[in-house]
């Protein structure tokens, strides 16, 4: 039995660092839209779609890995303007407005931070999707990424799309 917790111990503690090793070894290209004032790092294997050209106040970047066929996993940037309704709503309104209207059950519900500007992170799952979110607002705007997979393939892609979201910027 201890022989058994021990190689079990092993075991989960390599493929840790497997994990991090492989996110390391990820190479980063970065995007910026200075349309929408904003900048990020992505895989240079991933593929992306900026749908920002379609609408005048809102920005839509899509960043998904080029081999997967399932078009589940993705990470997604929204940035949008408040409407006139929220515009005098503090942080803390509108986090409870957004995790109030959140479809899913809501398994993890955070303060963060995004572009060195404070945040709320959650993460939710639906009966197929796992997703986590994060957002801040700034300047009547709000910035929001958020990392969406299959649950059984959730924990693949997670570490690369955490040092995405740790390379957001805002930037004037």
């Amino acid at each position: 039995m201890i022989v058994i917790s021990f190689w079990l111990s092993s075991f989960f503690a390599i493929n840790q660092q497997i994990t991090t090793a492989q996110t390391d070894e990820i190479y980063f290209v970065p995007y910026t839209n200075p349309t929408f004032g904003i900048s990020i790092q992505y895989p240079a294997d991933w593929g992306r779609l900026d749908l920002s050209f379609l609408q005048n106040d809102s920005a839509d970047i899509d960043f998904y890995p080029l081999d997967d066929a399932s078009g589940a996993l993705s990470v997604r940037i929204l940035v949008e303007s408040l409407l006139p309704s929220q515009k005098d709503m503090t942080f803390d309104e509108y986090t409870n407005m957004k995790i109030d209207s959140t479809e899913g059950q809501i398994i993890e519900s955070n303060s963060s931070t995004l572009a060195n500007l404070p945040a709320h992170e959650i993460l939710f799952s639906n009966s197929v999707l796992k997703t986590l979110q994060v957002w801040t607002l700034k300047d009547d705007r709000v910035f929001t990424i958020t990392y969406e997979a299959g649950e059984e393939d959730f924990q693949n892609d997670l570490q690369v799309a955490r040092r995405m979201m740790e390379s957001f910027q805002i930037i004037e």
